[in-house]
């Protein structure tokens, strides 16, 4: 069964409002035409050659993606460029794209809920509004976990939800934590907002070290998941959720995209 570009983009926006976006983030539909049919889609977090490759063997006519590979204008278009084989690649397959970014961040249901339940943070509240006028769509979790843990216990416990190889928090191991926050991808800029809501730990990616000491001077116990891994998860969320909206249309999530490095000795580092 198909459905048209149109149709599927009217889900996706029913799930993550456009107007929820930061202002000048690239959403939307990337290339193609709302009118064109589509057999077949395809979910991936970020376009990469491998998943470009996986989407073309599929036989993919639309695909979803969370960072869109317009983030900033092409001068050009050439094979010669390896910037542009990835755009070229859909241009000359007529495959449609369309890209949900921050307004899939801040919605609830969003890359922070789905990662809010990951971390066994309970019923959890807006960390920074999207607007004083829209106090239940903005960046950031934060809420309570079951019982109170080590910051070393959780964030062992992280590095297993999470699958990851590696995770470095800064604080002290030893420091019980329960209120916690959380941000998906790169959002060491809300530690002020984590410690003034109350929050003993804060969750995130993309820790520079200027920000991790700032945590520390403040006594926030602050977990760099990264940024892959904080944010994946949204993917199979969305999938189930389109496949309900689109009954008998091909569905597939990437199976090849995996964080881009590759880390090596002990699993957590404390700092």
């Amino acid at each position: 069964m198909s459905f048209t570009c149109r149709e599927i983009c009217g889900y996706i926006d029913d799930y993550a409002p456009p107007q929820y976006a930061e202002e000048g983030d690239p959403i939307g539909l990337q290339l193609g035409s709302y009118g064109q049919e589509v057999n077949r889609l395809f979910l991936t977090l970020e376009l990469t050659p491998e998943t470009t490759a996986e989407a073309l063997d599929l036989g993919s006519d639309m695909i979803f993606v969370h960072h869109t590979p317009f983030f900033t204008p092409f001068k050009q278009l050439r094979d010669e460029d390896a910037h542009n084989r990835i755009p070229l690649a859909l241009i000359r397959r007529n495959i449609a794209l369309y890209c949900a970014h921050t307004n899939l961040d801040s919605v609830r249901g969003g890359v922070n809920d789905v990662l809010a339940g990951l971390l066994g943070i309970l019923d959890p509240e807006i960390l920074q509004p999207l607007h004083p006028q829209m106090r239940d769509i903005g960046f950031g979790r934060i809420g309570l976990l079951k019982e109170p843990v080590s910051l070393d216990s959780f964030a062992r416990a992280v590095a297993g939800k999470l699958e990851l190889q590696d995770l470095r928090y800064y604080g002290d191991g030893n420091k019980r934590i329960r209120r916690v926050a959380c941000c998906g991808g790169a959002g060491a800029f809300l530690v002020p907002e984590a410690k003034a809501g109350g929050a003993d730990a804060f969750v995130t990616s993309d820790v520079k070290h200027h920000e991790g000491m700032q945590a520390w001077e403040l006594g926030l116990g602050l977990l760099d998941a990264g940024h892959f891994h904080t944010e994946n998860p949204i993917i199979r969320v969305l999938a189930s959720y389109l496949k309900e909206k689109c009954p008998g249309l091909p569905i597939d999530v990437s199976t090849s995209e995996k964080s881009p490095y590759t880390a090596v000795g002990p699993r957590i580092h404390s700092a």
